[in-house]
Parts: structure tokens; C-alpha cells; sequence
């Protein structure tokens, strides 16, 4: 390459990012992306604060509501999470894609709360799950076009910031309505929110250029077939073990996150209201500073290459299993809650990584289709069975027992140790990304899907 073909290359590129970084709708996007997402976690978590409730009406069994807050959301996510990717990397309109889906997963929770049984409630947590699926994958291929490099942990973790406040919201503000009212105008009241945002998301949003954040413009935005994008993918020891770590730890996670509250209402008799505002606040504060966290210590330690953006949510989450298990067993309310605040924080310090590896592992043209299977492969190992297993083991060890208190208890304690099969994985990221194994190279365009 001559040095004048550098250098003009060299500042096409700077130019390309430049503009990105001026965009005057890149903030407010993020915002509204942001804020969506939280409506999003409202909308998936809402039934976990209102499980209690809901098993007495329908005369269920744990694992039936393991079901009900796990794999009935994450069924038809898993279904359609990769054909949605799909989509959107062979050029579909993402901000209307996000509006549409939006407004769909707001009215599939509205019918939730309208549902006469067990299996019209399950039916319709399918529909949410379908239509949320597209969305984190758009979402981060959107950003990730308004974002350049260096700079995408840190959009990544503010992104994240809508789970633990959808969490925050869901909880609390379940927990409070339906102590007031019931649990079905909890469902009717949040699935409001999510009307009124699509269509100003619609109207405000604007369609960034694929690859405009990239500092290589010679780098392919055009479509890779499936096939092509797999292997590309495959080739990544990285990006392999980043879906393991992010699967494993969201299968501790979401298997204790979505028992707490029947915990504290089992074991330590709290009411609804006080598990749900208790637990919103604890898990949306520490969530924040876990993810904010998160987001900060990658983009600072990924000055030095992406491996040293690992070891801060690695450590994080082996540390965070005594301080569970510690959480878990002592005798009182206030001190359960104050003892779970460290490790749910800790418990949060992968998200921002993880998304931001996955867009920078990944080709440009396939970087919905890396998320959508990072996510994918989280719900199916993680959101699905976590909730489901810790039901099953909590019904176990109510039989040995006799108690369901302390069968659920023991399931939890059992579920927490679950994250050093995460700890394993992250550590193998790491080690891939150091040997600059993790770099995925771009292959040429192989037209369209078959």
C-alpha cells in the first residue's frame, strides 16, 4: 500500500467516525433505547414479583411457575431471536423494526392480563417473548453504526442500564400496584407505557449508516449468508467462550433473580408489596453500579486489548457466590437484603462486556446475527432453565424436607454456585483474546440467505 493510499484511507476513515460522533440524534437515541429497554425488563419481570399471587389463583406447582417466568418468555425469543437477526443484517429498517416490535410486546403483556388460565397466561408470555426477541440484536447493531470502537462498552453499558431499571420498576412497582389492586391491573397498567414510546421512538429516531463508526471503510456492510456468518463466528475461540460465560452466568442469575422475591415472602414472611419495592430497589441500585460499573472498567482496561476488559466481571462473579450463599442463610429479612446488595452488583459486571465483545468480535456484517446467538444461547441454557431448575430443586428439597421455605432456600444456595461455571468460561475468553485469537476476519459477501 502506497503511503498516499494510507493516508487517504487513514483519513476517510477518521472522517467516517468523526461524523458519527457528531451525530446530534446519537444521544438521544441511546436514551430512548435506553428507555425502551426498561420497558422491556418491566414487561418480562413484572410476573416475577406477581408469581405468588398467581400460583394461588391458578393452583400451581413451582416448577409450573419456573415455566411461567422462565421458559414461556424465552421459547419463542429462542425461536425467533435468529431469523429476526437475520433480517435486520440484511438491511431491514431497525428503528422501525424497534418501534413495531415495541408496541407488540406492550399489547401481548395487556393480554397477559386479561388471561382466564394457565395457559392463556403462558400463551400470551410466548407472544412477548416472540416480539421481544428482535430487540436487543437491533439495538446493538443500531448502536454499534453510531458508536466507534473504543467508544462502544461504554454506549453498551449504558444500554444495559434498562435491565436493572426495568427490574427496579417491575418490582416495585408490581409489588405496590398489585398489593393495592391485583395482579392483572399491575399487567393492564405497565403495557401502557410501551404504546406511547414506539410511536416516539417511530418519530424521532433516525437510521444511521451500516459501518459508519468503523475505522476500516473498506470493511464489508453488505450481507453474509448464514452459512458465512457462522463460520466467521466459529473461527472465533473468543467469541465461542463468550457465549458460554454469558449463558452460565445468566443461568445463576436468572435463577436466583427470579426466586428472590418468593424467598423473601416464604422464608422471612415479607408482604408483596415490601418483597417487591425491597427487591426493585436493591436489584435496580446495585444493577446500575454494577453495569455502570461494567461499562466503565471496559472501556478504561480496553485501551490495553479486549482481554483485559475481562478479569474485573470474572473476578466479580466468583467473588459474588459466598456472598450469595451468606445472603441466603441468615436469619433475618434486613440482613438478606443488605448482604444480597454485593453480589447482585458484582452479578452485573458482565453485561456491558459481553455486548461490547460481541460487536467487536463479530464482522459488520453480521453483527446482529453474533448477538442475536449470544442472546439466544443465554436464554436457552440461562433465562429458560435457570428459573426452571431452581424450581425443580426446590420442590426436591421441599419433599426431603418438608417445607417448601427451606426447599427453596437450598435450591437457591445450590443454583448460586452455578456462576463459577461462568467464572471458567470468562477466564478462557481471556485467554483466547490474548493470543489474538478472538479477531474474526471478515469474509467477502456471499449474497443473500438461501
Amino acid at each position: 500500500m502506497s503511503s498516499e493510499y494510507a493516508a487517504e484511507t487513514m483519513t476517510a476513515a477518521s472522517d467516517r467516525i468523526a461524523a458519527s460522533a457528531r451525530s446530534p440524534a446519537r444521544g438521544l437515541m441511546l436514551a430512548m433505547l435506553v428507555l425502551i429497554y426498561t420497558l422491556n425488563y418491566v414487561d418480562r419481570q413484572i410476573v416475577v414479583i406477581l408469581q405468588e399471587p398467581i400460583r394461588a389463583e391458578f393452583h400451581l406447582k413451582d416448577w409450573q411457575l419456573g415455566l411461567l417466568t422462565g421458559a414461556s418468555i424465552s421459547l419463542l425469543y429462542t425461536v425467533m431471536g435468529i431469523p429476526i437477526a437475520r433480517w435486520v443484517d440484511r438491511g431491514v429498517h431497525r428503528v422501525a423494526l424497534i418501534a413495531s416490535i415495541t408496541a407488540a410486546w406492550s399489547l401481548m403483556t395487556a393480554l397477559c392480563g386479561v388471561s382466564r388460565s394457565y395457559i392463556q397466561f403462558v400463551t400470551a408470555r410466548m407472544g412477548v417473548g416472540m416480539a421481544e426477541a428482535g430487540f436487543a440484536p437491533t439495538s446493538h447493531s443500531l448502536l454499534s453504526d453510531l458508536y466507534p470502537q473504543r467508544r462502544r462498552p461504554f454506549a453498551m453499558g449504558i444500554f444495559a442500564l434498562g435491565i436493572p431499571l426495568g427490574v427496579m420498576v417491575g418490582l416495585a412497582g408490581g409489588g405496590i400496584i398489585a398489593q393495592r389492586y391485583d395482579w392483572r391491573t399491575a399487567l393492564l397498567m405497565v403495557s401502557l407505557p410501551g404504546l406511547i414510546v414506539a410511536l416516539g421512538f417511530a418519530l424521532v429516531a433516525r437510521e444511521p449508516v451500516r459501518g459508519a463508526a468503523e475505522a476500516d471503510r473498506h470493511a464489508p456492510v453488505g450481507p453474509l449468508d448464514f452459512g458465512a456468518a457462522l463460520r466467521a463466528l466459529w473461527r472465533s475461540p473468543a467469541y465461542v467462550q463468550l457465549l458460554l460465560a454469558s449463558a452460565s452466568a445468566s443461568f445463576a442469575m436468572a435463577g436466583l433473580s427470579s426466586w428472590l422475591p418468593s424467598f423473601l415472602i416464604r422464608v422471612h414472611g415479607m408482604t408483596l408489596a415490601q418483597a417487591g419495592f425491597s427487591l426493585g430497589l436493591l436489584i435496580g441500585l446495585a444493577g446500575l453500579a454494577g453495569t455502570l460499573g461494567g461499562g466503565w472498567q471496559a472501556t478504561r482496561l480496553g485501551g490495553r486489548g479486549m482481554h483485559a476488559m475481562v478479569w474485573v466481571p470474572m473476578i466479580g462473579l466468583a467473588v459474588a457466590v459466598p456472598l450469595f450463599v451468606a445472603a441466603l442463610l441468615v436469619p433475618t429479612p434486613r440482613l438478606a437484603i443488605a448482604l444480597l446488595a454485593p453480589p447482585m452488583m458484582l452479578g452485573y459486571l458482565w453485561a456491558a462486556p459481553s455486548i461490547a465483545l460481541s460487536q467487536s468480535l463479530a464482522p459488520v456484517a453480521a453483527r446482529a446475527t453474533a448477538s442475536a446467538i449470544c442472546i439466544v444461547t443465554s436464554n436457552v441454557i440461562g433465562v429458560a432453565f435457570g428459573p426452571i431448575v431452581a424450581g425443580l430443586l426446590s420442590d426436591a428439597f421441599a419433599r426431603v424436607t418438608g417445607d417448601t421455605a427451606t426447599g427453596l432456600r437450598w435450591a437457591l444456595v445450590c443454583t448460586a454456585f452455578a456462576a463459577l461455571w461462568s467464572v471458567v468460561h470468562w477466564l478462557l475468553v481471556a485467554r483466547a483474546l490474548r493470543r489474538n485469537d478472538g479477531i474474526v476476519p471478515a469474509e467477502p459477501m456471499r449474497g443473500d440467505l438461501p
